[in-house]
């Protein structure tokens, strides 16, 4: 699997986002992360049918004043989910639905990587367990 991040792996459907925070599968916290998904079906997803996971990325202005942290962290957390998307990729290959996952920044000081990375590998390995 080569470990790339494309453009059609970012969840920008709005009626898919609105249904995400509205009440989407599930919802915990892996600090400094907190991560909701919810299961969409290949037939309603028309943009999400080449990708099994579309993902979005929050970081509040109300937390991180300035817009550098906010790209920094966003950059760590997508780094960290190109990295070791296959864990959840992997478990998502035979199935009839695909995944939208948010991750929203919790914390209010700067994360170091190794932080955001370990919060991400527990939330997809979580994921995918509670999938299968």
């Amino acid at each position: 699997m080569r470990c790339t991040f494309s453009q059609a792996e970012r969840l920008k459907s709005k009626l898919v986002i609105d249904k995400l925070f509205a009440g989407g599968n599930g919802s915990f916290a892996s600090f400094p992360l907190r991560i909701v998904y919810m299961r969409v079906d290949k037939a309603d997803s028309n943009n999400m049918a080449d990708v099994p996971v579309s993902i979005l990325i929050s970081v509040p202005k109300k937390r991180f004043h300035h817009a550098v942290d906010r790209n920094r962290i966003k950059r760590l957390v997508r780094e960290s989910y190109r990295t070791h998307k296959d864990i959840l990729w992997n478990a998502l290959t035979d199935k009839d639905y695909n995944l939208a996952i948010a991750f929203i920044c919790i914390t209010d000081t700067l994360p170091e990587y190794k932080k955001v990375e370990k919060a991400v590998i527990k939330a997809l390995n979580k994921i995918s367990t509670e999938i299968s």
